[in-house]
């Protein structure tokens, strides 16, 4: 079940979230009722819910927000179950005095910890599963990418009816998988920006971008590996593109700061076929494979995994996303560019695949980056030049190209390369694909200068690997909302 969480500091702005919340896909409504300030309303807060209602009111231990005792909370609990609440969620403590009480609702034993996953998650939870309670939930805090493993694992150990996720962006994984694992329930929000717990998706992308009521164990899972993921596009049209071919599979983005420990862990625990690899992880991902694509070893950097029968295959598919619509460009224009000057800006693995395309289309390549050093152990593998940044900005290019985060949501401001550097004739390219337009590509074509946006990459490498991973052409596909 998909279950939105509801809050709100009065009784007008909760009915108004409720009535949100009825017009969105899920099947259960989360009242958090420790945070208005008119208990008096819990009836009709709850009478109120389209959906069957899952009654909390945690205490500022487990951090709620009730400001009374725990007499009163547990008032307001009775009161819901009383008013028709389909689940009474209760702390450890509460579980005693709740027993019994609370009519035919389902009773829940809860337990949360927003510092982290304790080492005696499943200890806690057993514990748990011995109060008089029906059902047994567990929220926990996501670190790390082997939280969410013992997350998941976690909820198959609980002897009664568990509810478990990980909070937090490192945790989604917990929320997208608790289903086929076994939680009774995942949380979503009602929309960007009426978050209750951290990490918290919405509910139409929980059903109808990852289509969690319908994955299993067997579900083969894809993903973006990456630190930042939450720019990235990619989950919805990866699983856009599943959905229109009627795939069993699912596309989930994986925030983790160690590619080290996401790799050692996560492909065993969840039934993981193939990976987008995204900043900073591409050098890893490339060490981590058995099996290397000429490319991504001449690049030394990967941006695709794929599970194979020989083990796990490094492919660096940007190269396609930068190469073909650079090539089709100047085809069109007519332009040569042998032995034209390109900068690249950057020094991480979107670099190398960038340089090396612009090699391939007969270019001289130099490199640019904050960190010098970093960009000349990239350029005496590849045979390209190095200029410190400020004095490139200066130099006569025939090709710039942007390889670094900068211009990415929610920095759109930003640019690397200053305005009065663009001229006629010139071409930039730009890695960043949100927002489509950014800075860079908007002054270089004010100044009547060609543009490739990043766009166009994203699109072509992942239709690449999506061909990898499935055997498929990536349908066609003209909204990722």
């Amino acid at each position: 079940m998909i279950c939105i969480s509801v809050s709100a500091d009065s009784v007008h702005n909760f009915l108004r979230n409720l009535e949100k919340a009825g017009s969105e896909p899920a099947d259960a409504h989360e009242l958090l009722l420790d945070t208005i300030q008119e208990p008096f309303a819990v009836e009709q807060l709850v009478k109120s819910s389209r959906r069957p209602v899952v009654a909390v009111c945690r205490s500022r231990r487990e951090g709620g927000s009730f400001p009374g005792d725990d007499e009163a909370r547990r008032a307001i609990l009775l009161r819901a179950a009383a008013a028709g609440a389909a689940y009474i969620e209760g702390e450890a403590a509460d579980i005693v005095h709740l027993s019994g009480k609370v009519g035919k609702a389902t009773l829940i034993a809860s337990l949360y910890d927003y510092h982290g996953t304790p080492d005696n998650l499943i200890r806690r939870i057993k514990e748990l599963a011995g109060l008089p309670a029906d059902w047994v939930k567990f929220c926990v805090t996501c670190r790390r990418p082997l939280d969410s493993v013992r997350a998941l694992g976690a909820i198959q150990t609980a002897t009664k009816p568990c509810i478990g996720l990980a909070m937090g962006d490192e945790g989604l994984v917990t929320r997208v998988l608790g289903q086929a694992y076994g939680s009774r329930m995942t949380y979503a929000c009602i929309a960007p920006g009426y978050e209750t717990t951290p990490g918290q998706p919405t509910a139409r992308d929980l059903a109808r971008v990852f289509r969690v009521n319908d994955i299993s164990l067997d579900t083969p899972v894809y993903g973006l590996l990456g630190d930042p993921v939450a720019q990235s596009r990619g989950y919805r049209l990866h699983n856009a593109a599943f959905a229109r071919l009627n795939l069993d599979a699912v596309y989930i983005p994986f925030r983790a700061g160690s590619a080290e420990e996401f790799l050692a862990y996560m492909p065993d625990a969840i039934n993981l076929n193939g990976l987008s690899v995204t900043i900073p992880h591409k050098p890893a991902a490339l060490t981590w494979a058995t099996i290397r694509s000429e490319s991504a070893e001449r690049i030394g950097a990967a941006n695709t995994l794929t599970l194979t029968e020989g083990g796990w295959r490094a492919d660096n598919t940007d190269l396609h996303g930068v190469f073909e619509p650079i090539k089709s460009l100047t085809d069109a224009q007519s332009i040569n560019l042998t032995n034209a000057p390109a900068l690249v800006i950057g020094a991480g693995g979107t670099t190398r695949a960038v340089g090396f395309a612009l090699t391939l289309l007969g270019c001289k390549v130099t490199l640019a980056a904050r960190n010098t050093k970093k960009a000349w152990r990239i350029a005496s593998r590849m045979d390209w030049d190095v200029e410190e940044l400020e004095e490139a900005h200066h130099g006569n290019w025939k090709v710039v190209a942007n390889t670094t985060p900068v211009g990415m949501y929610p920095n759109i401001d930003a640019s690397p390369f200053p305005a009065s550097g663009w001229h006629e004739g010139m071409l930039a390219f730009d890695a960043v694909h949100n927002p489509q337009q950014t800075r860079f590509l908007r002054e270089a074509m004010e100044a009547g200068a060609m543009t490739v946006d990043g766009v166009e990459m994203f699109l072509r490498q992942a239709a690449e690997q999506f061909r990898l991973w499935t055997g498929h052409d990536m349908p066609r596909i003209t909204s990722l909302t």
